[in-house]
This record gives C-alpha cells, sequence and structure tokens, in this order.
C-alpha cells in the first residue's frame, strides 16, 4: 500500500486560481491570512518573499512555486522598500471565476498566478499537521523532478491565453499541481526529520501503516503488527507513536473514522460501513463514530 497515494486521495483536495497579475514595479501585496492553503506561481521576473512570524525574507525567483499549507499571513514585493499597493484576501471559492489583470504598462513585469486549495477537514491529516509555514520549490529543483515543470508551464500558458473549457482545466492542472509539490518537500526531507512524512521513511512503521490503511477492516492489535515488522511491542508501540504523532490503534481509529465520513456522504448503509471498517454491528460503529466525531452517523450524513 503506497500511503502517501492513500492519504493524497482521502483529502478530497479542490484546487482554484484566482488570479493573473502582471506587475511593474513597485509593487507589493500584502495576503491576509486564510482558512484555506494558499498558492502562488511566478511564472515571469523575481521578487521578495516575508512571512507572518519570520524575521527573514526570502527571495524568489522566475518559475518559483510557493505554498502555504496554513494560509498564513505574508507579503510579496518587488523591492524590500515599495510601498503596499493592495491588500489582498485569497480563500476557495469555486464560484467565483479566474480573473486577469493585465499590465497597463511595456515595462519589464513580474507574472504571478495566485490560487487556493481547500481541504474539508484538514485536521484529519497528519501529513498536514507535518508541513512547515511555506513550501518553497525553486525553478532550478522543480526542473529536476519529472514531470514539475511542465505541470507549472501548462497552468501558466492556460491562465495567458484561457480557451473554452479554462475554468475545469485550471483546476484540475492546480490539484495535479499540489501533488507534485507535497512529493517533492517529501522527497527532499533530511534523513533525521521527525513526524509524519518520517515514519514513511521508516521502514517498520511505513509498512505498519501501509498495512492499516490497506486492511483498516482488521482488528489490528499492536502486538500483531510490532510482530509484523519484526519489533518488540515496546519498541514498536513508542517509534509509531514518536514518528506519526498517536498510537497505533488511535491511529487507526481516526483513519477508519474518516473512511468512514466519505463512505457517509456516498449514502453507504450504516450497516455495511460497519461491516467494511470491522465493527461487529451497526451499533458499535454507532457508538465509536458518536465519541470519535461527535455526532452519530445519520446527523453526519444530513449535515453533508
Amino acid at each position: 500500500m503506497d500511503v502517501l497515494t492513500d492519504v493524497l486521495n482521502a483529502l478530497e483536495l479542490k484546487g482554484w486560481i484566482s488570479t493573473r497579475r502582471e506587475l511593474t514595479p513597485p509593487w507589493r501585496y500584502d495576503f491576509a491570512a486564510s482558512q484555506d492553503m494558499i498558492f502562488h506561481l511566478l511564472s515571469s521576473g523575481g521578487g521578495y518573499l516575508s512571512v507572518e512570524g519570520d524575521p527573514t525574507p526570502l527571495r524568489v525567483e522566475d518559475g518559483a512555486v510557493l505554498l502555504f499549507p496554513f494560509g498564513h499571513a505574508h507579503s510579496t514585493c518587488d523591492e524590500l522598500t515599495s510601498p503596499l499597493t493592495q491588500v489582498l484576501h485569497v480563500d476557495y471559492d469555486a464560484q467565483r471565476e479566474y480573473q486577469g489583470w493585465p499590465s497597463a504598462s511595456d515595462e519589464s513585469k513580474m507574472v504571478v498566478l495566485c490560487g487556493a486549495f481547500h481541504v474539508e477537514h484538514p485536521g484529519a491529516f497528519p501529513l498536514l499537521h507535518s508541513l512547515p509555514k511555506v513550501i518553497h520549490i525553486p525553478a532550478e529543483q522543480g526542473r529536476t523532478v519529472q514531470g514539475f515543470a511542465e505541470i507549472v508551464h501548462l497552468i501558466a500558458r492556460e491562465a495567458a491565453t484561457p480557451r473554452l473549457g479554462a475554468q475545469v482545466m485550471l483546476r484540475r492542472l492546480t490539484e495535479l499541481l499540489f501533488i507534485h509539490v507535497i512529493r517533492v518537500w517529501v522527497e527532499q526531507q533530511a534523513p533525521s526529520s521527525r513526524g509524519w512524512v518520517a515514519a514513511l521513511r521508516d521502514q517498520p512503521i511505513s509498512t505498519a501503516l501501509g498495512l492499516i490503511h490497506h486492511s483498516p477492516e482488521h482488528g489490528w492489535k499492536v502486538e500483531e503488527l510490532a510482530e509484523a515488522v519484526a519489533l518488540s511491542r515496546s519498541e514498536f508501540s513508542a517509534r509509531f507513536t514518536r514518528l506519526v504523532g498517536e498510537p497505533p490503534i488511535t491511529y487507526l481509529t481516526h483513519w477508519r473514522m474518516h473512511r468512514a465520513t466519505r463512505l457517509l456522504k456516498d449514502n453507504v448503509e450504516v450497516k455495511k460501513i460497519a461491516e467494511l471498517l470491522g465493527y461487529e454491528s451497526g451499533v458499535a460503529f454507532h457508538k465509536a463514530f458518536k465519541r470519535e466525531v461527535g455526532v452519530p452517523p445519520a446527523r453526519y450524513r444530513k449535515l453533508g
């Protein structure tokens, strides 16, 4: 089981491009904190990025991709002394169409694409907890990853010269971009890194995660998982908890509940969900779901 694929698929992520701006100096845009992830593509030119809470500005160049997993407030500018141009709010809005803002000047300009990613329940995914305030993928790094530069180029081209179906094309391409960004970030983490990403690199814990994701209906015990990865019970439990952020059986329960929420949205019967997730009866599942999620399955289904 490719656990990263399973988790990325489970995110039910939605991507959206809000604007394409052609900027002539001097300029500075302040982005307010967002409830969604914000991203920027720099398809031409360069500038500086300042993130709330970080004292040192970051130089960003042509072709860079920036992702703010927690929607932190930040600023972008051509020079650190440039005056404020505008304060922007970027929140995912599937009903609002992408807007282009061409420059009125023929001077050299920077082209920036801005957008957002929306995840329905971001708190349910340890992967997202382990991400930094900003992920910066420089152009030269993107070019070393097969397919990454091509996706960035396709998005820039589609946004610059919209054709029929441009809205859906941009949304699908941005969703692919998110997967690429996460893959690149995971691969660039040091072997000594901690957290859920480190768990994917730790062979025994990665194997245990794969077993849980492949068969969430199985009545896994800590001893059984430890034996499957050739570790003692105590060593496995401590290692799993340290890397993943929660004990093995807690992780199993949370993953089952996430699977359950998706099945409820798909109008699968409660009895069938209980069977698929390893509960002995619909009543047992009902109790577990209410305890973990806070509302009964039927109420959750009604609320959507």
